[in-house]
């Protein structure tokens, strides 16, 4: 009569199932990313949106914040302002070093205090985005990083230093995209820097890429599989 497989299936899933919490918990945390140059949205990380791009690209070229984000610390610069505007490079239709002229409809962005810096808050319908970002573009001294989740819980905090170039002639070499993915949701981003004002542009958020299985957790998965396989094909002994 047939082999039973019934042993075999069980170690396999008993594989598999060690496994799965370990995709669990490579998705539970979050991964941030940045400080990366960024000139354009062609330069948004590889992999950071699912489908490449983001649902919600704010550039404040309108004047106006999209209804699914809340601002706070700072407000919009643009047309009315009489200094120069930090945009984003190619805010003004070229990659050219900077973003002008500075007319209406070009070269806006948000404008704070470094301390206590700008933030933005998810408050659209459905549900919170696993991916939010933006582009800082002006500031002077350390610049830090951070975010808070569904509950309002910190998602982690990073500071960097050497990036500001110390010009206020609105050149976009130093612009930076930070950013981060997390699975559970994220409520809120917020960037400061530890003196004078700040500027960022490009507020953007949308769904993260699904996890990608571990090179262990695939080991696993196909040690499983293969010992499955040699089991149905090895040949059943005689019964005496």
């Amino acid at each position: 009569m047939p082999r039973s497989t019934q042993p075999t299936a069980l170690v396999t899933a008993a594989l598999m199932a060690s496994a799965v919490p370990g995709l669990a918990a490579a998705s539970a945390a979050p991964i941030f990313f940045g400080p990366s140059a960024y000139l354009s949205p062609a330069d948004i990380p590889a992999g950071f949106y699912h489908g490449g791009s983001p649902t919600l690209l704010e550039t404040f070229e309108d004047g106006s914040l999209d209804a699914s984000l809340q601002g706070s610390g700072g407000s919009i610069i643009s047309v009315s302002f009489a200094g120069i505007r930090d945009s984003v490079d190619s805010d003004d239709g070229t990659i050219d070093g900077t973003c002008g002229p500075q007319t209406a409809g070009r070269c806006a962005s948000w404008f704070g205090n470094g301390v206590p810096g700008v933030g933005f808050s998810f408050v659209g319908s459905g549900a919170l985005p696993t991916a939010f970002g933006l582009v800082w573009t002006d500031g002077f001294g350390t610049i830090t990083f951070s975010a808070k989740g569904a509950d309002g819980q910190s998602l982690g905090s990073f500071s960097f230093n050497g990036i500001p170039d110390g010009s206020a002639a609105a050149t976009t070499a130093e612009d930076r995209f930070f950013g981060l993915q997390f699975a559970g949701g994220i409520q809120s981003i917020q960037i400061s820097n530890s003196s004078g004002g700040i500027e960022v542009d490009h507020v953007q958020y949308g769904q993260m890429t699904a996890a990608v299985p571990e090179p262990q957790q695939w080991v696993l998965l196909l040690l499983g599989l293969a010992l499955l396989a040699w089991r149905k094909l090895s040949p059943t002994p005689p019964r005496s």
